[in-house]
């Protein structure tokens, strides 16, 4: 009988293995990725209505998960949509309103998000994440100041550009804007678009067996119009070559949104990786020749067009899949809704202006994420409650009954005075907690010059 005793201790070992590595495989913390396009439109999805650029990847990744139909970033230019983004707080709170341009208030500011926000790559990093981010940053840094680049931002990895627009071929290092880390690439052979969807696979499969941050901010449909004979091949049906150009390119960010996603399921991770996918603002039809309809305006203006963008998210098994979400939500809300999937509370001194979205979509909340939503670049600014919605420009301020009138036709500030004056004041009282922008384009506004520093004093 004893000499089975071994026997009997090794299979009992064995099973508490298992069982410890299955608990282990149970509580790691889930993975998460943000793929943000630049410039593309509300109508340029699939989901959306989108005729002649197929999107079957973002459509699928919309059918596996919510489609939010009031989806909203908090500016209608990249630059600011971005920071309000990574930080969860309205850029307004810091000073980054506008694109980070070549003038600034005073000396002694940095063009880029202030040192003193905290980026979720720095929340998750604190919690053991590995964090990436490939692509345009378009945060800091385009003047040198290096402790703003994204190594100093809480990420680990960074291949991309630091500016808000770079060739997507670029094998002779013309412009010299990729980069890898610190260091400045001599060379990049592939289309960038498939180039960040190369790091992204890469660092993917690095890191199956870890929790990951992977923050996707592709160029694309942002100009310069750019496209491979590959992709432009597909759409010979288009007559205006430069519609043509921006289908080839939406048509190349869709076949990379396929392959992360399909590199995500493979590796055995898609119950365990929560996805957002949105646009960081609306697209400019005379500009990339992305398109909006039927809502009103485009990319810089507060009309729906410049700032309700496509919006989904999927986290297979964790929350509801094929369903739209209609009440308002924002671009703010993917922070606080990372760190409750991480299980990290919130503190109230991040005074987060985003919400954890989480109760709503699973329907354990049926209250509306937000009672109001807000706008302001300079001389333009916006604010939407439920139902109402008012754009002003200067001295003019239209009022729109948002949720009967989505398309912005009917102008009722002089029928809905009372309506205007409360939306004001709620207005007013938010950006009382505001500051003023601290550098942009305006040389009157900002008097301090930016020193661009050349490409040519980078590291090689």
């Amino acid at each position: 009988m004893m000499k089975y005793i071994p026997i009997v201790f090794v299979v009992l070992l064995m099973c508490y293995s298992c069982d410890s590595n299955k608990k282990t495989k149970e509580i790691r913390k889930p993975n998460i990725v943000i793929i943000l396009a630049d410039d593309l439109g509300y109508a340029d999805v699939g989901y959306n209505g989108c005729k002649d650029i197929p999107t079957p990847n973002i459509d699928a990744m919309a059918k596996e998960g919510i489609i939010f139909t009031n989806g909203y970033v908090t500016g209608a230019v990249c630059g600011p949509t971005r920071a309000g983004l990574v930080t969860g707080r309205y850029q307004q709170r810091f000073g980054s309103e506008f694109l980070p341009g070549p003038r600034k208030r005073s000396e002694n500011v940095k063009v880029g998000v202030p040192l003193t926000e905290t980026f979720v790559s720095t929340r998750l990093k604190k919690l053991g994440y590995n964090t990436a981010c490939f692509g345009k940053w378009h945060l800091g840094g385009e003047s040198g100041d290096q402790d703003l680049f994204p190594l100093n931002r809480g990420f680990d990895k960074f291949f991309g550009f630091l500016e808000g627009a770079a060739l997507y071929d670029d094998v002779n290092n013309k412009e010299r804007k990729y980069m890898r880390g610190n260091e400045e690439l001599v060379m990049e052979q592939e289309y960038y678009t498939d180039a960040i969807t190369r790091e992204a696979l890469t660092f993917i499969d690095e890191n199956k067996d870890h929790p990951f941050f992977l923050y996707l901010p592709y160029n694309a449909v942002h100009a310069p119009l750019q496209a491979p004979a590959k992709y432009l091949k597909q759409f010979d049906h288009i007559q205006h070559p430069k519609r043509k150009l921006l289908a080839a390119m939406n048509y190349a960010l869709d076949l990379s949104i396929g392959e992360v996603l399909t590199e995500i399921k493979e590796k055995g991770l898609e119950e365990n990786t929560l996805i957002f996918f949105l646009s960081d603002n609306g697209g400019k039809p005379k500009g990339n020749y992305s398109y909006n309809l039927p809502l009103r305006g485009e990319k810089g203006q507060h009309y729906e067009g410049g700032v309700h963008i496509p919006f989904t998210v999927k986290w297979k098994n964790n929350i509801p899949e094929n369903i739209t979400y209609d009440k308002p939500i924002s671009s703010l809300d993917i922070v606080p809704t990372i760190l409750a999937a991480v299980g990290e509370p919130i503190q109230e001194e991040w005074n987060l202006d985003g919400v954890n979205l989480l109760p709503y979509i699973k329907g354990d909340d049926n209250m509306t994420p937000h009672e109001t939503l807000f706008w302001r670049e300079g001389n333009k600014s916006a604010m939407r409650t439920l139902d109402w919605k008012f754009v002003k420009v200067d001295d003019k301020v239209e009022l729109f009954n948002i949720s009967n009138d989505p398309y912005e036709t009917t102008d009722l500030a002089a029928i809905h005075p009372e309506k205007l004056e409360e939306l004001m004041k709620l207005y007013d009282e938010w950006n009382a907690n505001n500051i003023p922008a601290q550098y942009g384009r305006n040389p009157k506004e900002f008097p301090i010059e930016v020193i661009r520093t050349r490409r040519t004093e980078l590291p090689r």
